[in-house]
């Protein structure tokens, strides 16, 4: 109580400013402190109105689910009927299927709620919790609700999500003060794109998400017409796999999704690049492995580098098997692995071609095994690490930290890390977090299996190694 008794002495603008830069949720929790924080939270002005807060993800029937959505549209009626601040920084509404129930005027009322107050940011998701991800039955589903005039009239909107939530480009014109936007689960045209970059000239970051029926992507400029600084493109189908940038400001690039033909033209401003793919078995994985070593090539001056279990498993397929031609510049590292032998030449592949590399990040447990895998040299897997390499420039010159997420124990996860222990000339600290979500028991044995890499003679002096 002593916590809360100091913040009650705090002014009611500086406590509205603590809570505006809450989660809504966790501002709404505030009010059980008193009376006085009902009416701080309040006053909250980053707004999120959520439809899974009150129906939750867990399987029930529809009576009870309806029940629980004409509760969540009864409590944000009731808020934004009591809300009394001038201005909105943040107005995100996320509402499945606002046609399926004739919910469309309530959505309505939100956003003339937002628009009329300056809101800076506006977020709206209609998509439904019921579509599944990774759906490839080729059924695109329709708009939940079309954007209203009102949006497209607000010329100081600075940031804008709509995921099924259908638009008009041309509207777009006056939004000069665009610098963010995020499209999900719609039909976007090549057009389309290249109409936003035009007619938004300070746009700065373009995420897609399921969407559909581009021909490709393709987007270019210049320092000074093009300001694009990130861009995210997240299961998308393109009608032909081809991507196409050239962003000489961008510093940062995510993709998910199938193996195209890509061009990326990027300046040594570029940071950071997450890639993660799906690649089938029936797939011609040395022509894949020859495109991702050309996308590779591509993003050569990030200094961040993410990538998936699958592209770990096809890259040595290539007509390179061993490292890049020319060096990565990258300096953290993060692989999605379960450290298989599927995955122990790709592994050796990147640390080969990153002789800077500072920081590796081991995200283990993640990523699926492909069946057909075929090394592209012989392949002893007890002693792979000890007898099947040269000492990498990274671990002589450059490697520091290792951190090791998810970790169970397993042979090769031990092997690995006691291999990057007794050659990393370097290291300073080791981070290994035990795999907490399979019960305490099972936590307690992973604990002591990891308490074998106190056992390894290090390469380092200064090396301390820390299990959580």
């Amino acid at each position: 109580m002593a916590g809360v008794d100091r913040l009650d002495m705090l002014p009611d603008v500086l406590l509205s400013m603590i809570v505006s830069s809450l989660p809504f949720k966790e501002a709404v929790r505030t009010s059980i402190l008193s009376k006085r924080w009902v009416r701080i939270w309040q006053a909250t002005r980053n707004i999120e109105l959520e439809e899974v807060f009150f129906v939750g993800q867990e399987p029930t029937d529809q009576q009870t689910r309806d029940a629980r959505r004409r509760g969540f549209i009864e409590f944000c009626v009731k808020f934004l009927s009591v809300y009394q601040e001038p201005t909105v920084r943040k107005f995100s509404l996320s509402l499945s299927n606002p046609r399926g129930d004739r919910s469309g005027g309530f959505v309505d009322e939100c956003i003339r709620f937002a628009v009329y107050r300056n809101v800076e940011d506006l977020e709206l998701d209609f998509s439904n919790s019921a579509w599944i991800e990774d759906d490839d039955d080729g059924v695109q589903p329709e708009s939940m609700f079309d954007l209203p005039p009102i949006v497209y009239g607000h010329k100081n909107l600075q940031s804008l999500k709509l995921y099924a939530c259908g638009f008009r480009p041309a509207e777009f014109e006056n939004l000069k003060a665009l610098r963010h936007l995020s499209l999900g689960w719609l039909e976007v045209g090549i057009g389309e794109i290249r109409y936003f970059l035009k007619k938004c000239p300070l746009l700065e970051s373009l995420n897609l998400k399921r969407c559909w029926n581009a021909t490709h992507f393709e987007i270019w400029g210049n320092k000074d017409n093009l300001r694009l600084r990130h861009l995210a493109i997240e299961q998308c189908k393109f009608l032909n796999d081809w991507i196409s940038v050239e962003a000489p400001n961008l510093t940062y690039f995510r993709y998910s999704g199938g193996v195209g033909s890509f061009r990326m033209d990027v300046n040594r401003c570029f940071e950071e690049a997450d890639l993660s793919f799906e690649i089938d078995d029936e797939d011609d994985h040395s022509e894949i492995a020859n495109l991702l070593y050309i996308l590779l090539d591509s993003l050569y001056s990030a200094k961040v580098l993410s990538v998936c279990s699958s592209l770990l498993q096809v890259i040595p397929n290539g007509e390179e098997p061993i490292q890049m031609q020319a060096p990565l510049n990258v300096q953290h590292l993060t692989l999605s692995t379960s450290i298989h032998p599927n995955e122990f030449y790709g592994i050796a592949f990147l640390l080969n071609s990153c002789p800077h590399l500072n920081t590796l990040t081991l995200m283990l447990g993640e990523g699926s095994v492909l069946q057909e895998y075929e090394p592209p040299f012989a392949l002893d897997i007890t002693r792979f690490w000890e007898t099947n390499m040269t000492i990498m420039t990274c671990l002589s010159k450059s490697l520091e930290i290792v951190d090791a997420r998810g970790f169970t124990g397993t042979p090769n996860e031990i092997t690995f890390l006691a291999y990057l222990i007794h050659y990393s000339r370097l290291l300073r600290a080791v981070f290994v977090a035990v795999d907490s979500d399979d019960g305490f028991e099972n936590t307690q044995i992973y604990t002591r299996k990891a308490q074998v890499l106190n056992t390894i003679k290090p390469a380092s002096r200064n090396l301390q190694i820390h299990i959580y």
